[in-house]
């Protein structure tokens, strides 16, 4: 079992997106520069969010991208099921064992991925950066 880096590339943009006031766009471009990401990678992961309407996205000057709703209403699981289909991928196959303890694992991580907002990741990354803010090198 395996994270996809684009899984893991989109959440962070939008966490970053969710740091933002409300009625701030942020370009992809911008995200993407600001996390250190290929720009291309971090604009196809906002085409398919905002395809499944968990942000918006508005070309032009003012344009830019901004989430479809609030932090607190989106979940982690909402961002896999958007970009990966299943939370977990499993056989469904009967009278398996399993294929059974396979299906209560997806159901646990599903149950999880659902009680974590995407505010819960902003506010634990405002806390990760602020410890490491007064971290640097000689």
């Amino acid at each position: 079992m395996r994270v996809s880096q684009r899984l893991d590339y989109a959440l962070r943009a939008l966490v970053l997106l969710a740091q933002q006031p409300d009625d701030v766009r942020v370009a992809s471009g911008e995200l993407a520069d600001r996390l250190g990401l290929p720009r291309r990678f971090v604009e196809q992961q906002i085409t398919e969010l905002a395809r499944a309407k968990v942000l918006t996205s508005t070309r032009g000057a003012a344009g830019g991208c901004a989430l479809a709703r609030p932090a607190e209403e989106i979940t982690v699981r909402d961002i896999v099921v958007a970009l990966e289909g299943d939370v977990l991928d499993v056989p469904r196959t009967t009278n398996s064992s399993a294929a059974e303890m396979w299906a209560t694992a997806a159901d646990r991580l599903a149950q999880f991925l659902s009680s974590t907002s995407l505010r819960d990741l902003a506010v634990r990354q405002k806390e990760l950066d602020s410890e490491h803010a007064g971290l640097y090198d000689i």
